[in-house]
């Protein structure tokens, strides 16, 4: 009994080692034949492409390969000098406020970036000198009366020969330096913005206000509430940004291209490759020594944001256009430091015949390039547009 349980078990054993022998070779002889099959699709290919400057590609694997076929356009493209700057505003648009004489900071509310209107009251202004100007405006008023009075009393007694030439002159220098006291009182109460007729009533002001001069948003503050300002501190700056333009510096050897009218295309880096437009307008007449540049005042055309006066900017400015040859920049193959462009030959039952074609790249314009360099390739010509790459 013992000898039959172990014969079964020996005869179990082997039919076991024939199985797994039996999937050993399956599992090679499909390793083999997958591994030839590929072989033959390389040698394949091999002998599709076997001239340097001719590819064939089928239709299954144009497809699979998601290629392209386009034509060749005829563009017109533009010269372009390049150009960097900022945006700025005119100087009537923008404002420094400062004082005609010295004074403490007082009933200040206004930050950084609120809008104000011409006018406006901006902050006061404190200090007691304020009253002694007012107190002598009033008495030189007062005095301008009577001296006025006495001068013409001593023209008439001169002209009858009563009065002396002395007492002519004499009253002539008092009524001309009292008025020369008062039209300049007059003028510095109101470049305070003091109301002279609250003045003339009696009413004295010893605070003064700051108005704003223009419309516009405050872009600088140097004072607080409490601070001590002179007539040559800077309080605030305020700038109108109606009218933003372009201020563009141009090397010294682009300078005789420019012309007034010219198309502007500037980009701002912080907004990426949006691109706006602007016209050239004002070119300046000298050239700085140090970085030979000369500026170009530029406007703004078309829509754009509500720029910053500041942001920094980089230009092109158009200065003339051709005509030329025009791919889609993805058809453009580089190998080495040549470019190379598959023109279509045929399209027939076995699939599609390419030639490649070396070019040198020009322009942009887009999505689309310049080709020129050979004279093999003209408008309407057909080329792969998509899977040169893959495909080389």
């Amino acid at each position: 009994m013992e000898y039959n349980r172990i014969q079964n078990y020996k005869a179990m054993k082997k039919t076991h080692f024939i199985l797994l022998t039996f999937l050993v070779m399956a599992v090679f002889s499909s390793c083999s034949s997958e591994k030839g099959g590929q072989e033959k699709q390389a040698e394949k290919m091999e002998k599709q492409n076997d001239t340097p400057n001719q590819w064939q590609v089928t239709d299954k694997q144009f497809q699979g390969a998601g290629m392209a076929v386009t034509v060749i356009r005829s563009d017109t493209f533009h010269y372009k000098v390049p150009a960097n700057g900022y945006l700025d505003v005119p100087p009537s648009r923008k404002a420094e406020i400062s004082s005609f004489m010295p004074g403490k900071v007082e009933n200040i509310s206004l930050l950084v970036g609120n809008r104000v209107k011409k006018g406006q009251v901006l902050l006061m202004l404190s200090n007691p000198d304020f009253l002694k100007l007012q107190q002598n405006y009033l008495k030189a008023k007062e005095n301008l009366g009577y001296l006025k009075k006495e001068y013409q009393r001593q023209q008439t007694l001169a002209a009858d020969s009563i009065s002396s030439q002395k007492r002519l002159q004499q009253a002539r220098t008092a009524y001309l330096n009292t008025l020369a006291t008062f039209e300049s009182l007059n003028e510095t109460l109101k470049l305070l913005n003091i109301d002279l007729k609250a003045v003339e009533n009696g009413r004295f002001f010893s605070r003064i206000p700051l108005l704003a001069p223009i419309d516009g948003y405050i872009t600088r503050l140097e004072v607080t509430l409490g601070s001590h300002v002179n007539p040559s501190d800077l309080i605030m700056e305020i700038v109108n940004d109606t009218h933003v333009h372009l201020e563009l510096k141009v090397f010294e050897k682009d300078v005789l291209k420019i012309k007034k009218g010219q198309k502007i295309q500037f980009t701002i880096p912080d907004m990426g490759n949006r691109i706006f437009s602007g016209t050239v307008h004002l070119i300046g007449k000298s050239i700085d020594n140090k970085s030979r540049t000369i500026l170009v005042h530029g406007h703004l055309t078309g829509k754009h944001p509500n720029f910053v006066p500041g942001m920094y900017v980089t230009a092109k400015i158009l200065t003339g256009t051709f005509t030329g040859l025009s791919v889609p920049t993805e058809a453009i193959i580089k190998e080495e430091e040549n470019y190379f462009i598959l023109r279509l030959l045929s399209h027939d039952k076995t699939g599609y015949h390419f030639e490649k074609i070396q070019v040198i790249p020009g322009l942009v314009k887009g999505e689309f390039t310049q080709v020129k360099g050979n004279r093999l390739l003209h408008a309407g010509d057909k080329i792969l547009s998509k899977g040169a790459f893959f495909l080389m």
